[in-house]
């Protein structure tokens, strides 16, 4: 009977133990496993909401480490605007100019970087924060007659971002610095292979990406 059990125990011991390897050696595998325990916490979210009478507009996702969007959607008036770096980590400073070139390389927005808060439409900058699970914060003043963004921040969570425990890669802290900035330019998450997944760090900027700015900012989306 021992033996019985020892053997038992040893099974789903090297069982889990290969799950766990497979999870982090399969990238694939991986972002489809985080993003399905995203969807499935998002799902379980809106319905306590429903439940409770909450509104489900916003963007605020509480799953761990998926960013915060604190604004209803919007836009600017063209596909550009000014962004100030308020940033003394260099790691995270690099992270957000890498977002910034990545974003201007597609063509669809550009953000111009800016030497004065004061000629900013967009603060980026950081926070230190572990209360709110997010790696990442966006938020965004929008005039509700217009539609469009008057001035918004971006924020990135050293808490996270560089606490080596939570395993954030430079590459996943840069994916983490173009999904806020594509909230900043008006973009929502999706469920979709996209840089706008809830958890905000899985893929860099996608086609898709592209096309629903391009989408967003064509010349007949104002009317």
């Amino acid at each position: 009977m021992r033996f019985h059990r020892f053997v038992t125990v040893l099974f789903y011991t090297l069982l889990f133990s290969g799950g766990i390897w497979f999870y982090q050696t399969n990238q694939p595998f991986q972002n489809r496993v985080n993003l399905t325990a995203t969807q499935a916490q998002q799902a379980v979210t809106n319905l306590g909401r429903r439940l409770t009478g909450q509104k489900t507009t916003h963007q605020a996702a509480k799953a761990t480490h998926n960013d915060i969007n604190g604004a209803d959607s919007g836009q600017w008036t063209t596909n550009q605007a000014t962004i100030y770096l308020d940033m003394q980590n260099e790691t995270l400073q690099t992270a957000m100019k890498e977002a910034i070139l990545t974003w201007n390389a597609t063509g669809c927005f550009t953000f111009k970087i800016v030497n004065q808060k004061s000629q900013a439409n967009l603060i980026a900058t950081t926070m230190d924060k572990t209360d709110d699970q997010a790696a990442g914060l966006t938020d965004m003043a929008v005039n509700t007659t217009t539609g469009y963004f008057i001035r918004g921040h971006v924020y990135l969570n050293a808490a996270y971002l560089l606490n080596p425990a939570y395993g954030y890669t430079h590459e996943r802290i840069v994916n983490t610095a173009e999904h806020e900035l594509g909230h900043a330019i008006g973009l929502s998450h999706t469920g979709q292979i996209s840089v706008m997944q809830p958890a905000g760090s899985n893929y860099s900027i996608q086609p898709a990406d592209v096309a629903a700015v391009q989408k967003l900012y064509q010349p007949a989306a104002k009317q």
